[in-house]
C-alpha cells in the first residue's frame, strides 16, 4: 500500500482525500476513544512520574546526607586516631559519630569498624561481639575513594553503603558502614504513595530490595524478571491489569518501580473499535468517488513540473514552465522558473569561487617556504656549534627545530609518548637557561604511552611549573605522572 502511494502524486492525493473524508468518523469514534485512553494513560504516567520523582528525591536526599556524614567522619582526626589505635572505647568518637549523624539516626544505622571487621562504634544497639561485617560492601569501599553501595536481596537491610577511612599515605584505617532497613524506607516514602500504588526497589540484577507491600512485592519482581528475560513489554503485567513505571537512581544503582492499576480493560476497547470499523466501511464508497475526481484534477500540473525537473537533472538549465494558473500550483511553477535562473547564476559564481580558491592554495604553498627556511637556518646553527665546539648552541638549535616542527604540525591529537618527547626537548632548553637549578622526573607507565590527547596540552603546565614554581629555587623538582581514574587518563 505504501509503495503504491509513493509511486505517484495522484495516488498521494487520492489517499489524502480518503483520509480527510474519513477523519470525522475516526475522530468521533476510534480517535475519541484513543484520545481518552491516551489521556488517561498520560495522566497515570504523569502521576507515576511525579511519585517516582518524589520517591527518588527523598532517596537522593537520604544518600546525600549519608555522603556528607561519610565525608565528615572519614576526614575526622578523632576517627583517624581511634581507628589507628584499633580501640573502640572512646567517648570522643561516640560524640563525633552522634553529632555527624544527627540527621540520619532516625532512618540509618551507622557503624564504624576496623579493617578486620571489628566494630568500634555504632548508632545502633548491637553488641560488638554480635556484629557481623558485610564484606561485600567493605571490599567495594576498599577499591574506591567514595561512598559505595551494595543493594542486597532477602537481607535484613534494604541496602548498605560504606566508605573507607584512609590514612594520609592511602592505607585503610577502617570503614564507615550505613545500613538502611525496610522500616526506614517505609518511613522515608510515607505520604508519597497512593492507596492503590506499590513501590518496589530493585538492584542491578532486578532482585527485590524493598517493597511497600512485601506480600505482593516478591511476585511483582518475579513477573518483571520473567518478562525482562523473555523480551516482553514490561509496561503492563502479564494479566493486563496493572502497569509499571521505572526510574533509575544513578547514585545507588537501584531501579524504582511503581505499580498502578489500569483504568481501561481490553474487552471494552475491542468492542468500541469494532463498532467504529463498521461505520468507517459504510462511508468508504462515497470517499472513493470524491478522492478519484479531486486527485485527477490536481495531479496534472505536478506531472508537468516533474518532467521539467527531469530535464534540469539532465543538465538543461534553460527549461521554463508556461502556466496561467494563479493558485498554489501556479506559484510553484513560477518558483521553479526562478530557481533555474538562480541556479545558473550560482553555477557561474561557483566557478569564480573555485578559481579564487585555487589561487589561495597556491599562495599557501608559497607561504610554506618560511618554516623550511627556519629549519635550514637552525640546522646551520647546529653545525656551527659542533664545528666551533660549542655543544650548547648545537643542542639548543636541535631542540628548537624539533619544537618548531612539532608545534606547527597539522595534527591536532598526538600520543602521550610524542607529547613527552616534546616536553623533553623543551626541558633541555630550560635546563641550559636555568643552569640545571631544577630537575624533572617523568613517571608514566608504558600502557599510557599510546593514549591520544590534544597537542601541546602539557607544555603550558610544565612552563608554569618552571616560571612560577622552581625558577627561583636552587634545587627545584618537577614530576610528571599519569594514572587511570574512572576510565579517564589523569596527567
Amino acid at each position: 500500500m505504501m509503495e503504491w502511494i509513493r509511486k505517484s502524486f495522484r495516488n498521494r492525493i487520492f489517499a489524502s482525500v480518503m483520509l480527510i473524508t474519513l477523519l470525522p468518523i475516526l475522530l468521533s469514534n476510534v480517535l475519541f476513544l484513543s484520545y481518552q485512553v491516551g489521556r488517561t494513560d498520560r495522566d497515570q504516567k504523569r502521576a507515576a512520574e511525579a511519585v517516582l520523582a518524589a520517591s527518588r528525591e527523598r532517596l537522593s536526599g537520604l544518600t546525600d546526607r549519608m555522603e556528607q556524614a561519610a565525608k565528615k567522619l572519614s576526614g575526622s582526626t578523632v576517627v583517624h586516631s581511634v581507628l589507628r589505635q584499633g580501640s573502640g572505647d572512646s567517648r570522643i568518637l561516640y560524640q563525633v559519630l552522634f553529632r555527624e549523624t544527627e540527621e540520619l539516626r532516625s532512618l540509618v544505622r551507622v557503624d564504624i569498624c576496623l579493617p578486620n571487621g571489628t566494630l568500634c562504634d555504632s548508632t545502633g544497639t548491637t553488641d560488638p561481639g554480635d556484629f557481623l561485617p558485610y564484606w561485600g560492601v567493605l571490599h567495594r569501599a576498599s577499591q574506591s575513594g567514595a561512598l559505595t553501595y551494595h543493594i542486597g536481596a532477602g537481607e535484613n537491610g534494604a541496602f548498605r553503603a560504606a566508605r573507607a577511612v584512609r590514612s594520609f599515605d592511602g592505607g585503610i584505617l577502617g570503614y564507615i558502614v550505613f545500613t538502611v532497613g525496610h522500616d526506614s524506607l517505609d518511613d522515608l516514602f510515607s505520604g508519597v504513595l497512593g492507596g492503590t500504588e506499590d513501590l518496589l526497589l530493585l538492584n542491578r540484577q532486578w532482585e527485590l530490595a524493598y517493597g511497600s507491600r512485601p506480600a505482593a512485592a516478591e511476585s511483582c519482581a518475579g513477573d518483571l524478571r520473567t518478562r525482562l528475560l523473555s523480551g516482553e513489554d514490561m509496561g503492563v503485567d502479564s494479566a493486563g491489569k496493572c502497569r509499571y513505571d521505572f526510574l533509575e537512581d544513578h547514585t545507588t544503582g537501584m531501579t524504582l518501580v511503581l505499580r498502578q492499576n489500569l483504568v481501561f480493560s481490553a474487552p471494552v476497547l475491542r468492542t468500541f473499535y469494532l463498532t467504529s470499523l463498521l461505520l468507517g466501511l459504510l462511508s468508504l464508497g462515497l470517499c472513493l468517488l470524491c478522492a478519484r475526481w479531486l486527485s485527477g484534477n490536481l495531479s496534472q500540473p505536478v506531472h508537468r513540473l516533474s518532467r521539467a525537473m527531469g530535464r534540469v537533472m539532465e543538465g538543461d538549465l534553460t527549461v521554463q514552465l508556461q502556466t496561467r494558473r494563479v493558485d498554489e500550483l501556479g506559484r510553484l511553477a513560477h518558483s521553479f522558473n526562478r530557481m533555474t535562473r538562480e541556479y545558473r547564476a550560482n553555477l557561474e559564481r561557483s566557478v569564480e569561487h573555485q578559481r579564487e580558491l585555487n589561487e589561495t592554495r597556491i599562495r599557501m604553498m608559497q607561504a610554506q617556504l618560511n618554516p623550511h627556511f627556519l629549519y635550514n637556518t637552525l640546522d646551520s646553527m647546529k653545525w656551527l656549534g659542533v664545528t666551533h665546539r660549542v655543544p650548547q648552541i648545537a643542542e639548543l638549535a636541535t631542540d628548537l627545530a624539533a619544537l618548531l616542527r612539532f608545534s606547527i604540525s597539522q595534527a591536532e591529537f598526538v600520543t602521550v609518548e610524542q607529547e613527552l618527547e616534546f616536553i623533553d626537548r623543551y626541558l633541555e632548553i630550560q635546563y641550559i637557561r636555568f643552569e640545571d637549578r631544577f630537575a624533572c622526573e617523568v613517571d608514566v607507565e608504558e600502557r599510557f604511552q599510546h593514549c591520544e590527547l590534544p597537542k601541546l596540552i602539557l607544555q603550558p603546565l610544565v612552563e608554569n611549573a618552571i616560571i612560577h614554581g622552581v625558577a627561583d629555587q636552587n634545587e627545584g623538582y618537577i614530576k610528571i605522572t599519569a594514572w587511570e581514574e574512572a576510565g579517564d587518563l589523569v596527567l
